[in-house]
């Protein structure tokens, strides 16, 4: 198959997930909204149990949302092109992410530094995705001790290394490659997330030209690790 194949298959699944994910979220908005409409109806109270069977439908309707929303932020992803591409301040992409997660870093006592990050060439919007996934994951699996993060980029031949390290409890070396996989989950663990963060960055930075990966050892903390060609 020829690049040029590859791109126009990639493109037909992202329009493809695209339509789906519309599709969901316009039956979703019609089972919230019945859904609230009867946890607010005061007949429904004389019902037992049945504010708890609408609980889980709210809660299911809220992993579906979720699922939805990483179909159509993978989607995106495949298709990302490389002639409108635009040289991006890493530095400001990264600040504008923190101001974002900064109730979630506040919440788990967090410390994020950053040493002075480069300019490359892409998409500022898919590049960021790539970083507020990668801090999300910090954040959201971490050990009994506050997370400490660093982000850092350094220079190597044509390309930037960028690094996002942490404190936490690791990854065992026989997940590293399957976490980037779709639906695979940190740990192991069945998480509120639908498990694409990690299939999503390996997405965006591939189709920058560049590569992803983990290093770890189990509760010595991790590193993700990613390239992009310089300029």
């Amino acid at each position: 198959m020829s690049p040029k194949d590859a791109q126009t298959g990639d493109l037909d699944v992202s329009e493809f997930l695209l339509h789906a994910c519309h599709d969901l979220r316009t039956a979703l908005r019609a089972i919230r909204a019945h859904t609230d409409l009867l946890l607010k109806d005061r007949q429904a109270e004389q019902v037992p149990g049945l504010e708890e069977r609408l609980g889980f439908i709210v809660d299911g309707a809220r992993k579906i949302d979720l699922l939805t929303d990483g179909l159509a932020s993978y989607s995106i992803g495949l298709q990302i092109q490389r002639g409108l591409f635009q040289s991006t301040p890493m530095n400001v992409l990264v600040r504008t992410v923190l101001a974002k997660l900064d109730r979630e870093i506040r919440a788990n006592d967090a410390r994020v530094t950053c040493d002075e990050l480069p300019r490359v060439a892409g998409d500022p919007d898919r590049l960021m995705e790539v970083f507020e996934n990668l801090l999300h994951n910090a954040l959201h699996h971490g050990g009994p001790a506050p997370p400490l993060i660093h982000i850092s980029a350094e220079r190597r031949a044509e390309e930037w290394l960028f690094a996002v390290r942490d404190n936490g409890p690791g990854v065992e070396a026989a997940d590293l490659e399957s976490i980037f996989r779709p639906f695979v989950r940190l740990h192991g663990k069945r998480s509120a997330g639908p498990g694409l963060g990690l299939a999503i960055c390996r997405v965006i930075v591939e189709r920058h030209g560049g590569r992803i990966w983990a290093e770890s050892q189990a509760g010595a903390g991790a590193a993700f690790l990613f390239t992009l060609p310089a300029d």
